[in-house]
């Protein structure tokens, strides 16, 4: 065969963009691009001027962490073009039990900075992802091993001791994140910790349920096919998610908080999952 007819090597198939549901990321170009770069310019030079002393405050006794943990979240949110708006008031006087659905790592830094002297309940695992692991750690995030049942009553005593200290808690009850258009069934299991709580309170704790939603994206109303963008869920690679969420120029999330309930108003914690869950069903319904 003459040389110039020598065949060429067939070239690897490429692994298809990441998707769920059928959908698939709307920049599936794998680049940070100038807007990804930029916005991880900001978010550099504000970690190394907040980060620092935030990691100082957390260690001490009391609420002096929050304020400025509160202060970085709102920044970084500014840093990466996303605004948030909020409906409702949270349950005051403090301590509370916030019950929210889980779309994205995003609800970290939307929730941290709006959700005052709140920390989250989180899966183990997550303590070990990296910068999303040491974000959370710097919220005092309480990590839970769920596999290993002979630590849940002492993970439940160490939740119980933060309600009773005055802090707040944020419980992602389904369990699981979703795309935001619905919502996953509340484990009621988890709202035991609103029983092993008020054993240390004077008063019933406040069990608030709490609708997120992410409504507009680059200025418009986000489709179904702008969900992936913001959504993180199954087997998404973070950063090849990153890099497409951050070529968003703009982004708009919403908090609505619901009325409070007690276990001892709605009977019980299986139904203060249902009633938190078709609060927060409601919410989605009626996000703007």
């Amino acid at each position: 065969m003459p040389p110039d007819h020598v065949p060429k090597p067939e070239m690897p198939p490429q692994s298809p963009p990441a998707e769920y549901g059928g959908l698939k990321p709307s920049d599936t170009s794998g680049r940070w691009g100038w807007r990804g770069r930029l916005k991880l310019f900001r978010l550099a030079v504000l970690s190394l001027i907040v980060l620092p002393p935030l990691a100082v405050f957390v260690r001490l006794p009391g609420a002096l962490w929050w304020p400025l943990a509160g202060l970085w979240h709102r920044r970084a949110l500014s840093a990466i073009g996303v605004d948030v708006s909020v409906t409702g008031q949270a349950a005051v006087p403090g301590p509370v039990l916030y019950v929210v659905n889980h779309v994205s790592w995003l609800d970290i830094l939307v929730l941290g900075g709006y959700l005052k002297r709140a920390s989250f309940v989180a899966k183990s695992e997550i303590a070990g992802w990296g910068f999303v692991g040491q974000l959370c750690a710097l919220h005092r995030t309480e990590f839970v091993n769920r596999a290993r049942r002979s630590d849940s009553s002492n993970q439940a005593d160490r939740l119980a001791e933060r309600i009773a200290n005055g802090d707040s808690l944020i419980l992602f009850p389904e369990g699981t994140s979703t795309d935001g258009n619905r919502v996953a069934p509340f484990k009621s299991a988890l709202f035991s910790l609103a029983e092993r709580a008020e054993a240390g309170l004077d008063r019933p704790l406040a069990i608030q349920p709490v609708s997120l939603s992410y409504t507009h994206v680059n200025g418009a109303p986000m489709t179904r096919r702008d969900r992936p963008l913001v959504a993180w869920i199954g087997d998404m690679e973070l950063v090849s998610h990153l890099k497409a969420f951050f070529q968003i120029s703009s982004l708009r999330a919403h908090i609505h908080l619901h009325p409070p309930v007690t276990l001892d108003a709605v009977g019980g914690r299986k139904a203060a999952a249902r009633a938190a869950q078709e609060a927060v069903e409601a919410g989605l319904k009626d996000r703007p």
